[in-house]
């Protein structure tokens, strides 16, 4: 793909509380969804987030269905509007995740959508390539902050048992915003093609504007903060925010506020866990590419004064197809992994990235311009390495547990390098004139694919290993201090708390 889909948070409310908070006790019912599992207060307080999808991928969709010929893109242009994006994107990482752990997230991250909105209109009117250069690169700047920015608030409000399919379902939404803008693309393109004198390519942007514009309003007044920056309103109460403390506390999650200093984060630049959890999402880029092909495959059936083999709107709407497979199997990871694992992350995210290894494979010894039956399929699938993203980034905020701006710095950087590879791994090995005949792409894909799981590997001894040491330092049965609270259940809690129960909760890899 061109670039991630990034969803932003529209709403997120919290229910009454009620009393008691009771001993967690893991059942089948638990595995479904954690909250069966602990007590009618806590059950309450737990944050129930709802996202809207924000598809950054429109430009795909506006390149396939005129763009290209509206504005004579017939070389590498595509690539180079994306790599535009892409330098945007990475410049503004560090900047906007530093930012966001001094500045009030309900703030920031409706300013940064304020902003992608403005400019998404700007699309709209662009008449010139270099003019779809500059535009994407201002909206890479303002969506920079997005990504890492929830995956951190989430991480800052749910422990172990939840973390995974909270993340899930923000990757849901990320998989989910293609689809809706590949129907929202085909449905313009029929209705509103012409209209005003517009092409539908056009439209897209003008639509995709007018949705974000009342997202970044509902924002401003549902976002949670943090914790432990977040002050009573009328949708979080005091107690609210007190339960949220001691719940993290119990995680052993570390509040914001250290202030970021050259010997700390040179001490961040030699963390084996900031290092490789980077090095991992340098290696996604190449994972996520051939996936791309498909929408090209489906155009390159069509050939001058010949019948159409496939219309625009199959052409935006079959690519869909893998995006639902993605939200489905992400689902399911993070169902399996927060449940029946108990909070394992490494058996799920190795076995996606094996089968991304036969999958590439296939893609590259098999002929491109095969049966639909035969080639699709393998499109649709081939992103299911892709699809530990949650899991991976809820696997890395519990690793960094104990250090709030460690974690912060670690989920931008992890993009940061990421974005900075895909700017230039789409120019060498998926270029637009070459798609879909991207064959020593697919077999690089493979080939880092299997990289991955190495390294993945060796995150898990390294943690296990962390862990035993923790286990004889005594360190996982450490009391953990909890804000003083007039209401002592989750207090009570923490004292009846075993080594077991905090291992539970605590990193682990087992």
């Amino acid at each position: 793909m061109g670039e991630k889909d990034i969803p932003v948070v529209s709403a997120a409310v919290a229910e009454p509380m009620a009393t008691k908070t009771q001993p967690r006790k893991s059942t089948w019912k638990g595995w479904l969804w954690d909250t069966a599992d602990v007590s009618q207060e806590e059950r309450r307080f737990l944050l129930k987030a709802r996202y809207s999808p924000i598809d950054t991928s429109n430009i795909t969709n506006a390149f396939v269905s005129g763009m290209k010929e509206d504005l004579n893109l017939y070389g590498n242009e595509y690539n180079w509007i994306v790599v535009s994006w892409t330098v945007g994107y990475i410049i503004g990482q560090w900047p906007s995740n530093f930012i966001l752990t001094r500045v009030p997230a309900h703030i920031w991250i409706p300013f940064l959508e304020l902003g992608w909105t403005v400019f998404t209109f700007a699309l709209a009117g662009a008449k010139s390539y270099e003019a779809l250069l500059g535009i994407r690169f201002v909206v890479g700047l303002f969506e920079a902050g997005y990504w890492p920015a929830l995956y951190y608030i989430l991480g800052s409000w749910y422990n172990k048992r939840e973390l995974g399919k909270r993340n899930g379902i923000l990757q849901s939404a990320v998989s989910i915003a293609p689809i809706f803008s590949g129907f929202l693309q085909a449905g313009i393109y029929n209705s509103l093609n012409g209209h005003a004198g517009l092409p539908g390519w056009r439209w897209l942007f003008i639509i995709n504007g007018i949705i974000s514009l009342p997202v970044a309003v509902v924002a401003f007044f549902f976002l949670p903060d943090t914790p432990n920056t977040a002050k009573p309103t009328w949708v979080f109460t005091a107690r609210d925010i007190e339960i949220a403390k001691e719940r993290m506390a119990l995680a052993g999650r570390a509040a914001e506020g250290k202030p970021y200093t050259f010997k700390g984060i040179l001490g961040y630049l030699t963390s084996w866990k900031t290092l490789l959890f980077t090095l991992i999402f340098m290696m996604q880029p190449f994972t996520f590419q051939p996936s791309t092909s498909f929408v090209f495959w489906l155009k390159a059936h069509n050939k001058a004064g010949k019948p159409l083999v496939y219309t625009v709107a199959q052409i935006n709407e079959y690519p869909t197809i893998g995006n639902a497979f993605n939200a489905a199997y992400s689902l399911l990871t993070v169902w399996i992994s927060d449940g029946p694992l108990k909070g394992r992350r490494w058996p799920t995210i190795i076995f996606g990235n094996l089968v991304s290894i036969v999958i590439f494979t296939l893609l590259a010894v098999t002929p491109v311009f095969g049966p639909f039956s035969h080639r699709a399929p393998l499109y649709i699938v081939c992103q299911i390495g892709g699809t530990a993203v949650p899991l991976t980034m809820a696997w890395m905020s519990e690793l960094l547990s104990d250090n709030a701006e460690q974690r912060a710095f670690t989920a931008a950087a992890m993009n940061t390098l990421q974005y900075t590879f895909l700017a230039w791994v789409p120019l060498v090995w998926f270029q637009q004139v070459h798609q879909p005949n991207v064959t020593p792409g697919n077999r690089g894909a493979a080939v880092v694919a299997g990289l991955t799981v190495i390294v993945f590997t060796i995150i898990a001894v390294l943690a296990h290993r962390e862990k035993i040491q923790k286990k004889r330092n005594g360190e996982l049965g450490a009391n953990v201090a909890l804000p003083d609270s007039s209401n002592t259940s989750i207090r009570d809690q923490k004292k009846r708390t075993s080594l077991k129960d905090v291992e539970d909760i605590a990193p682990e890899i087992n």
